[in-house]
């Protein structure tokens, strides 16, 4: 669909001002594309085009989590899933300055104790290809990690022993999945001042709430330190595994983001198997 008949339906249905508005190609994922609608003297929303599955996943989190401070409002979604508008939150994605341990502080308290179960205990994973356990998504996510890293690991002939899961009967924890953001990585924060003040672009997972705060952690090479996740995980509202399997998914968190690294961050690589090489030391003593 054009911009331009998007922008005519909108003003169409009044949800928003017939204007000129000053639209702005964004970088969008891999298959979406993402637009900055700017009117003076008015509000600034998002247009997100996307797969029609991929929209409604994520209108579908904004509004079950529209209370939630760091989320932007959502506006309106094309009910053919076609594309959504959101409101802006404005800041940078450079986390870089950041002090960790205060972005994890306002993530959890803000955001991730917000987060909700869903009705089925028997959909885990991705929203989209949920699977019957807990366990075979973190298995399946670990096949698919160690086939990214494959052809680089050949060719530096290097090996690195892909992690396994173990899942344990934990009778403290909430047997229902959550709604997790699912995507939840230093390049979906908006920061402001040094702040953490927006989450964006959710790839909703069900599962367990620490599984966002450990991939959020990773997302970035500085400050991954044991203390460092305990203090944030010390925040959780809802209770963590026992230590096997806790550190056991630490690690499988971390293999995911190896890959993730060795295409996108290559520049990381470096410090990210020094990350590795640590947490393996701390996972082994357990």
């Amino acid at each position: 669909m054009y911009i331009s008949a998007i922008m005519t339906h909108l003003a169409e249905e009044k949800i928003l001002p017939a204007a000129n508005w000053d639209i702005t190609a964004l970088n969008g994922g891999t298959t979406s594309e993402v637009y900055r609608l700017d009117q003076e003297n008015s509000m600034i929303y998002i247009l997100k085009i996307n797969k029609e599955k991929v929209t409604q996943a994520e209108a579908e989190f904004l509004l079950a989590y529209e209370h939630v401070s760091l989320l932007p409002n959502l506006v309106t979604v094309d009910r053919t899933y076609l594309y959504m508008i959101y409101t802006y939150i404005p800041g940078s994605t450079t986390t870089f300055n950041t002090c960790k341990k205060e972005l994890l502080q306002t993530l959890v308290i803000d955001f991730i104790n917000h987060y909700q179960t869903i009705s089925s205990p028997e959909a885990w994973g991705w929203q989209n290809a949920s699977v019957s356990s807990w366990g075979k998504f973190l298995s399946e996510e670990v096949l698919v990690a160690t086939e990214s890293l494959r052809p680089y690991l050949k060719k530096e002939n290097m090996t690195i022993i892909p992690p396994s899961f173990t899942e344990l009967t934990n009778s403290h924890l909430q047997q229902m999945p959550y709604l997790l953001h699912g995507d939840c990585g230093d390049h979906n924060f908006i920061i402001r001042e040094e702040k953490l003040v927006g989450v964006i672009d959710p790839t909703p997972i069900f599962g367990w709430p620490h599984y966002d705060l450990i991939y959020a952690f990773f997302s970035s090479p500085h400050d991954v330190t044991k203390e460092a996740l305990d203090f944030a995980i010390d925040r959780l509202i809802v209770k963590v595994p026992n230590n096997k399997q806790f550190y056991g998914e630490v690690l499988i968190i971390l293999y995911q983001r190896l890959a993730i690294c060795r295409k996108h961050h290559p520049a990381d690589w470096q410090a990210y198997l020094e990350i590795w090489n640590y947490w393996n030391t701390i996972v082994n003593s357990q």
